[in-house]
């Protein structure tokens, strides 16, 4: 089961987002987002924010021991099924991971652009899915 956020739920997500340096709490602005992926526990994580009509992607998170039973991907369309008015998805990816590039890809994102030294030791990929054509 897909679901938003709840107070509940902030300790297990605060867990996932640690490695990130990343936190959500109770106070989250008007533009930040999270989705879950509940099932019998929080298996996967969305973090998202909602500029007008656009979506930008920040983490998405899966457990590991849950991983290639596409968590992720349905995750993602319920972000875009919730946003039918965004006009697209953007993200940025280190361009070593070449696993999620590959994930992003299959989900119909393609790399706009390269952000030079975006992770300070490593190039980023801008990537983007167009929505609503």
């Amino acid at each position: 089961m897909i679901r938003k956020l709840e107070p509940k739920d902030i300790e297990v997500v605060n867990r996932y987002l640690k490695e990130f340096n990343y936190k959500v709490d109770e106070t989250l602005n008007e533009f930040v987002n999270v989705l879950l992926y509940d099932d019998n526990g929080i298996k996967g994580v969305l973090v998202y924010s909602k500029i007008y009509d656009r979506l930008e992607i920040d983490y998405i998170i899966v457990n590991e021991d849950y991983r290639r039973l596409g968590i992720a991907s349905k995750l993602l369309k319920y972000m875009e099924d919730e946003n039918k008015d965004a006009l697209n998805i953007t993200l940025e990816v280190r361009e070593s991971n070449i696993q999620a590039i590959s994930f992003y890809k299959k989900n119909g994102f393609v790399i706009e652009a390269v952000r030079k030294n975006y992770y300070k030791d490593e190039d980023g990929l801008l990537m983007m899915k167009k929505l609503g054509e």
